[in-house]
């Protein structure tokens, strides 16, 4: 039997759509993060979805990554990290 997903993300990037499904809030957070940072300055017109059966993980999660969201532009901003 398989453990089936208990949060789904959905990114929406200037390239499609990312469904990132797992069976815990904390294995979702890691993949979610890592697409958001790839983006780079392409972040600013992302837009995220997160859907779980727990309501507080769910905000816990939109919250979360909403932050790594304005890191992100932030340090676009400053420059950092664009080689």
């Amino acid at each position: 039997m398989t453990d089936s997903a208990r949060v789904l993300i959905i990114i929406g990037t200037p390239y499609g759509l990312r469904h990132l499904a797992s069976s815990s809030e904390r294995k979702a957070a890691w993949p979610a993060e890592a697409v958001l940072r790839s983006l780079g300055r392409d972040v600013r017109s992302s837009s995220l979805w997160v859907q779980c059966a727990d309501v507080e993980a769910a905000k816990r999660l939109t919250s979360y990554l909403r932050s790594v969201k304005a890191e992100v532009l932030a340090e676009v901003e400053l420059g950092v990290g664009l080689g």
